[in-house]
């Protein structure tokens, strides 16, 4: 039984409990979670994905931000030695006092209107997990996983760091309440390294490239740096795979080092 979930959930905090265990085993299962494997919880909610988690990690860190769900969450799991809850905001959270090994994964059913942050806020960090498991937005999720010529400026972002796939669609029927929307579990995969190790470059990079998504990329780009990439003047940014955003992020970084001295180099049209 789960005590946290005779409290009322909170719009305002995006709650959205889930309650179909099917779904929570495929969602564990998708993290391919091991005994030597420390798990980063996001928003531990009523504690039904932290059970599992338990049942095959080494160590689960279960962050929420409800302080009211703190209370039963650590009734409901006294029994598992393996479990610390915190409660804190993920987006505000420092990791390193909580000893994550260098494969530490993250895994959660989070709240839909901080998963952008949340994900740039992972991926920023010097301290970046082996993976990342989400229940998500489907739209989000179909965002983040796009490929050319249907990419997005998330899905190229995300690409930097690792391989992103989409797992299985979710009915609103497996969470309480039901939310207005479709659900997806996405699955991101990293590198060992970004392929892009300046990360805050590239996001204001691909921002550039993507402000105006269905103009040609002639309108963003200069000429010789379009020509030099090899990548068609005429094509819009869903277009572009993750190859040529790099081939055209590097040329344009080399372009901007031969001729920093020049007020605005000629590298974008704004």
């Amino acid at each position: 039984m789960s005590y946290a979930l005779d409290m009322e959930p909170k719009k305002s905090l995006g709650q959205n409990f889930l309650v179909d265990q099917n779904v929570v085993r495929d969602l564990t299962d998708a993290a391919k979670i091991g005994k030597k494997d420390v798990v980063l919880e996001v928003g531990a909610g009523t504690g039904a994905v932290t059970k599992r988690l338990a049942q095959t990690a080494g160590k689960v860190i279960a962050v929420e931000f409800d302080r009211e769900l703190i209370p039963p969450l650590k009734l409901d799991l006294q029994g598992l030695k393996n479990v610390e809850i915190i409660n804190a905001d993920i987006l505000s959270l420092d990791p390193k006092p909580y000893a994550l090994n260098p494969n530490f994964k993250i895994v959660g059913s989070i709240p839909y209107q901080i998963t952008s942050p949340l994900i740039h806020k992972i991926l920023h960090s010097s301290n970046r997990p082996k993976s990342i498991t989400f229940i998500v937005q489907k739209e989000v999720a179909e965002k983040i996983a796009a490929k050319a010529p249907d990419a997005t400026y998330l899905s190229n972002f995300v690409a930097n760091f690792g391989e992103a796939r989409i797992i299985r669609v979710i009915k609103p029927g497996a969470f309480s309440p039901q939310p207005k929307v479709g659900s997806a579990i996405i699955q991101i995969e990293l590198y060992p390294k970004p392929k892009i190790e300046d990360t805050l470059k590239l996001e204001k990079f691909l921002h550039h490239g993507f402000m105006h998504p269905r103009k040609m990329l002639h309108h963003q780009f200069a000429a010789d740096i379009l020509a030099q990439s090899k990548v068609p003047a005429q094509a819009r940014p869903a277009h572009l795979s993750k190859e040529d955003w790099h081939t055209l992020y590097r040329e344009l970084s080399r372009t901007k080092e031969r001729s920093k001295t020049r007020r605005g180099d000629g590298m974008w049209r704004s």
